[in-house]
């Protein structure tokens, strides 16, 4: 008859087992769409490499745009799909206008200006976004990705931004920062569109470019211009 409380409780255990762990989510995912010709530029390089530095969840990202260009400096790092995904953005309600710095977290509407403590307390008051994909090399030059999810009514974007890891800076010849040496964080070199998510399991195995001396984030997206679902990132070869 003792046993019976013994019996009971394992039925129980077995009808109701333990809540397993939490599954892991993703980074802060910051962006920052810059130029090396904005005269605010160059402090919101440093704030985002502040934020990158204070917050070991927050995965940051820097876009050059080309707005700038025609103050008299091209800006090294802009490149057009750089510019479509800040256009994005504002045609999904982010902003009301292209414009720089222009700071984004997860994806998600804001519409702040540049103002240092608005966008440190928004990053703090955020948690990371839901999925962490695994990005593993498979060559020095290149990665796989593979995370798993729930099912979807429509498909999700995945990104692979190619990014040049840590601070570095340029010394700008011209246009509105012209004599200065300017700071640059995490600044993407190049970005690949991989296939969509549909939804449950996802796995692109076979060789995607991302070049042995670039750290590289994987973006899950909701929609052109939508929240983030799901990021990771991996560091360059030679720091693996």
């Amino acid at each position: 008859m003792f046993a019976w409380p013994l019996i009971l409780a394992a039925l129980a255990l077995a009808q109701h087992p333990p809540a397993g762990p939490a599954p892991a989510r993703g980074p802060v995912v910051v962006e920052l769409f810059t130029s090396q010709g904005c005269g605010m530029c160059p402090d919101a390089n440093r704030l985002l490499a502040d934020l990158a530095s204070e917050n070991q969840d927050v995965l940051a990202l820097a876009w050059g745009v080309s707005y700038w260009d025609m103050y008299g400096w091209e800006d090294r790092y802009a490149r057009p799909e750089f510019n479509a995904r800040q256009e994005a953005y504002v045609a999904a309600g982010e902003a009301h206008r292209v414009y720089t710095p222009h700071f984004v977290i997860n994806g998600a509407p804001k519409k702040f200006r540049f103002r240092p403590e608005t966008i440190r307390e928004a990053v703090e008051a955020e948690t990371g976004v839901p999925l962490a994909p695994r990005v593993a090399r498979v060559s020095p030059s290149s990665v796989s990705v593979a995370f798993t999810g729930p099912d979807r009514e429509s498909p999700a974007e995945v990104w692979l931004a190619a990014y040049e890891p840590g601070l570095v800076t340029m010394r700008i010849e011209g246009g509105n920062n012209a004599g200065t040496e300017m700071p640059h964080f995490n600044m993407v070199r190049a970005l690949t569109e991989l296939p969509a998510w549909d939804g449950g399991e996802y796995r692109v195995l076979d060789e995607t470019a991302c070049p042995a001396d670039l750290a590289c984030a994987v973006l899950i997206q909701a929609f052109s211009g939508g929240p983030i679902l799901g990021a990771a990132s991996i560091p360059a070869a030679a720091a693996d």
